[in-house]
């Protein structure tokens, strides 16, 4: 009996997690900065940046001027930007230590190897070999709308 009601409360918590995050989406007005609505449960199809060397980028920042929020912070304009600039964002602690500005040199060094270049970091990405493709993604990020 005990386990039924164990399975009954992560039940709960499930369905209360699975509606506040329907509740956030719904009150997320047209236009805002945020998650990119066209209405309720409609997403921007393409992100911008989609189509090029920012293509998995992307998925989680946007790149434009004002772009929507995602999962990880803005990158518009990140190349000579201080390293973990967004104050309401949740970096990492090493990135939130991390002293100075992204230099061109500092995010070829992170795309090559983020834990490498920032031990501790929270960065998923395990690293960019190929030294044309870094340099692609460098120069869309300043280059970025």
């Amino acid at each position: 009996m005990q386990r039924v009601g164990s399975y009954v409360a992560a039940a709960v918590v499930i369905v209360a997690v699975a509606m506040g995050v329907i509740w956030a989406l719904r009150m997320q007005p047209v236009g805002a900065p945020g998650l990119q609505t066209a209405g309720p449960y409609k997403f921007k199809a393409m992100p911008v940046g989609a189509d090029g060397p920012l293509r998995e980028c992307v998925v989680c920042h946007s790149i434009e001027t004002g772009g929507p929020l995602r999962v990880g912070p803005p990158l518009h304009g990140i190349v000579g930007a201080r390293k973990a600039r967004a104050d309401w964002y949740g970096y990492s602690p090493a990135l939130r230590k991390a002293a100075g500005n992204w230099t061109e040199a500092d995010l070829d060094k992170f795309l090559t190897s983020p834990s490498k270049f920032l031990p501790g970091t929270s960065k998923t990405l395990i690293g960019i070999s190929d030294a044309k493709e870094r340099a692609d993604i460098i120069a869309a990020l300043k280059n970025a709308p």
